[in-house]
């Protein structure tokens, strides 16, 4: 398990359980912004299923496992920035 530097110089465990999308999440987020805009939505439907469809799309070699988890980043992502 990889290892991480905190401010004050303590080590703590890797808490990612999928670190290697991390380097995918930035151009994720920007492939599923139109889900988030306002009035971007789809007439009040979930838009889960075509945001990892997007992903999916996008990235075919990601597992659905894998897309699952970089869409529901990415709606962290976007919530906490409302």
């Amino acid at each position: 398990m990889e290892q991480t530097m905190e401010e004050n110089g303590v080590e703590r465990p890797e808490r990612r359980k999928h670190a290697n999308l991390r380097a995918l999440f930035d151009d994720v987020v920007r492939h599923v912004e139109p889900f988030f805009k306002e009035g971007g939505g789809l007439n009040g439907s979930r838009t889960d299923f075509w945001m990892v469809r997007t992903i999916s799309d996008a990235y075919p070699q990601l597992s659905n496992e894998e897309a699952h988890v970089l869409a529901k980043a990415a709606t962290r992502y976007y919530l906490e920035r409302k």
